[in-house]
C-alpha cells in the first residue's frame, strides 16, 4: 500500500507542477499579446498624429502662399477638383477685374488630360478672412 500512495503522491506533485508551469506559460502568454497590442496602438496613435499634422501643415502651407493671387491662380488651376479645369501649366495669365476683395482672372495652358490641347479658363477668385485669395466658379 505504501507503493501505491507514494505513486500517487508523486503523480499529483507531478500534475500540480505542470500544471503550475502551464498557467505561467498561459501567462506569459496573454502578457505578450497585451505588450503587443499596445505596441500596435501606439504605434497607430502615433502615425494618425504624424498624418494629421502633415495634412493641416500642408494646408496652412498652402494658404500662406494663397495670399499672392499668382500662386493661388497657378495653384487652383493645376490642382483644381474637376478634371475639366486643371491644367497641366499655367502658361499665360491676365487679370480682367479686381477691386482688392475680388477678382476675375483669365488663365490659358495645356488642358491636364490627353491629348494636351490649348486650353483658356476664367476663373472667379474671391478674399477670405485670411486675405487668401480662394477660387469661386470657373468659366
Amino acid at each position: 500500500m505504501e507503493r501505491q500512495e507514494f505513486y500517487s503522491r508523486s503523480i499529483r506533485k507531478n500534475n500540480t507542477i505542470d500544471l503550475n508551469q502551464y498557467k505561467r506559460k498561459k501567462l506569459k502568454k496573454k502578457h505578450k499579446r497585451n505588450v503587443l497590442i499596445s505596441y500596435l496602438y501606439a504605434f497607430l496613435i502615433l502615425s494618425t498624429i504624424l498624418l494629421s499634422s502633415f495634412i493641416i501643415t500642408k494646408e496652412i502651407y498652402i494658404q500662406k502662399r494663397c495670399v499672392d493671387l499668382a500662386y493661388s491662380v497657378e495653384h487652383y488651376f493645376t490642382t483644381g477638383f474637376n478634371k475639366n479645369d486643371k491644367l497641366l501649366r499655367v502658361q499665360e495669365m491676365s487679370l480682367i477685374y479686381s477691386d482688392g476683395k475680388n477678382a476675375i482672372v483669365e488663365v490659358s495652358g495645356l488642358s491636364k488630360e490627353e491629348p494636351h490641347k490649348e486650353t483658356t479658363l476664367k476663373g472667379n477668385f474671391k478674399k477670405n478672412k485670411n486675405n487668401s485669395w480662394i477660387l469661386e466658379e470657373v468659366y
